[in-house]
Order: C-alpha cells, then structure tokens, then sequence
C-alpha cells in the first residue's frame, strides 16, 4: 500500500541572484513554434538535418524561448535528439539546461527528458505495457532550513519502488528499480518540489530507472529532471563557490597589508575553499605584500 506525504507544519564574498523574468510568447511566435514542431515530427526528415530547416528568426525564437543561452552548437544537438525522439520542447517532454562544468569553468548545456517524455518514448515502441504505481518503504523526518523560513520539517520516503511492464516475445514482463530518497534528495536549496511533494519526486526517479531498465537501448543516458536535481545543486555550489573565490582574488588589488593578513588567515581555517583555491590565495596574497614592501 501506498503511504502519504504528511507534512509538520570562512570569508565569503555577498552574491546575487538574477531575477527570473517569465517567458513571453506573441502570436506570431506561435504560429512560427507550430512550424517547427512540423519538422521535428517529419520522419522524412534525417535527424541531423532537422536543424537545417529552420531559418534564423526560428533559431532564434527557439535560443529565447526554451534554450535560452544555448549556442547554435547545442541547439543543433538539442533538435536532433529532439526529431530523433519525437519529442517536443514545447510540451515540455524534453529540456535544453544549463549545467557548471567545473573543468571547462563554464556553462554548458544538457538534455534532459521528462517522465513524460521517457513514457511517450517508450510507447512508440509498441511494447511498453504500463507501470505500477510507486511503492514506497520506510519514513523518516527531516528539518530544513530557506531565506524563507528559519526550520521546517517534513515527512519523506526512504525509497520508492516501481515496475515497468514490457511485451517481450508476447509475453507481459516486469522490470523493477528502487530509488532511495538520500541518493536523490538534493537538498534545502534545491528542494523546492522536493519539500512539497517528495514522494511524487522519489517516485518519478523509481519510475525513469525502471523505464531504462525495460528500453535500455532507447533511453540509455537519458535522465529526467528530478534524477538530476541534486548535481545540478552541487554544480551551482561549484559555481558559486568558484566565482566567490575569483571575486575574492580580485579584491586583493584593493586590499591593505592588515587586510590580506586577515583575510589569509581567515582562508586557511575556512572549509568553503578547496584546498588548491586556499594554496592559491595565500601565495597570492605573500606575492602582493613582497611586491607592496619592496616599493616602500
């Protein structure tokens, strides 16, 4: 049986958030999105040449719509696992995100395929015999805490099962996986829908390891939203923790002797900063007061 959610009611550098502003679609943005949704389900169309036929203002409507920040690269990636899945971006089965990549040091963009989309997926194939509903085992409270409020706590799942059914040689079989709640949980700062239905999300996880364990061929490697939600959450603190570290480089110019002794001293017993950004800052900081002494 099925449970319920039960809800209970170093040094760093200040950062700031973008204010998010909603997408803006006109009618003759519609009409263009129409089109484009034509080519992606053309089947006569090759994959790769999907993006060829679309001209640039339907590039670009595309870059401001649903991939924004997306280089033509990407978006040509993007529209041809798009064709080649018939699955639109304007349904939202599929998403073009940004992710850190920490060694590139900079944006780039993933797919991502959502539960919806993996289903249709597997539909198309005319084997796909529907799923269970999630079973979930075990329960635990957890607190936590947002700028917008101080504690919460809240009633979460330790795992949930699912069984996806699929025709194999005329036959009805099961394939079952089990997602566990701290392999996924992304924690407070991404947790938004996490906090508000977390067994709906752990479900959703069960569901899509359990679709690519019955179409492994057509959906290896493709992951929803919710599997991912918790890189992505260390990958924004990789970020923010990378551009907190060059602002602080940054200030060093601006900085008395007094003040890059403190700020040194304050690095060395931070836990904020890898070990390489503190060996970074305090040889830093040594090369400026040698070079501010020599000048006196």
């Amino acid at each position: 049986m099925n449970t319920k959610t039960k809800v209970k009611k170093d040094p760093e550098v200040p950062q700031t958030s973008p204010s998010k502003k909603s997408t803006e679609i006109s009618g003759e943005d519609n009409k263009e999105i129409r089109i484009i949704e034509r080519v992606i389900e053309n089947r006569e169309i090759a994959p790769h040449d999907a993006f060829g036929k679309l001209n640039r203002a339907q590039v670009e409507l595309i870059k401001r719509t649903y991939a924004k920040g997306a280089s033509d690269d990407e978006l040509k990636l993007f529209i041809t696992a798009c064709h080649g899945m018939q699955l639109s971006p304007f349904s939202k089965q599929v998403h073009l995100v940004p992710r850190w990549d920490s060694k590139e040091g900079k944006e780039v963009r993933a797919i991502q395929v959502g539960i919806d989309g993996l289903r249709a997926t597997a539909e198309k194939t005319g084997k796909y015999a529907g799923n269970d509903d999630p079973t979930y085992e075990g329960e635990e409270v957890i607190n936590y805490s947002t700028k917008e409020k101080a504690k919460n706590d809240i009633t979460v799942p330790n795992q949930a099962t699912v069984t996806v059914y699929k025709i194999v040689e005329g036959g009805r079989y099961g394939f079952t996986a089990t997602a566990r709640w701290k392999e996924y949980y992304p924690g407070p700062k991404m947790g938004f829908q996490w906090h508000q239905r977390p067994y709906l999300m752990l479900g959703k996880c069960a569901e899509s390891l359990a679709l690519r364990k019955a179409f492994p061929t057509l959906l290896s490697g493709i992951y929803t939203p919710e599997e991912m939600d918790r890189s992505t959450g260390e990958e924004k603190d990789t970020k923010n923790k990378q551009t907190a570290f060059q602002k602080l480089m940054a200030m060093l110019d601006t900085m008395t002797v007094a003040q890059m002794q403190e700020y040194k001293e304050k690095m060395e017993k931070s836990d904020k900063y890898t070990e390489d950004q503190k060996a970074e800052f305090c040889i830093a900081v040594e090369d400026k007061i040698k070079t501010l002494e020599s000048k006196k």
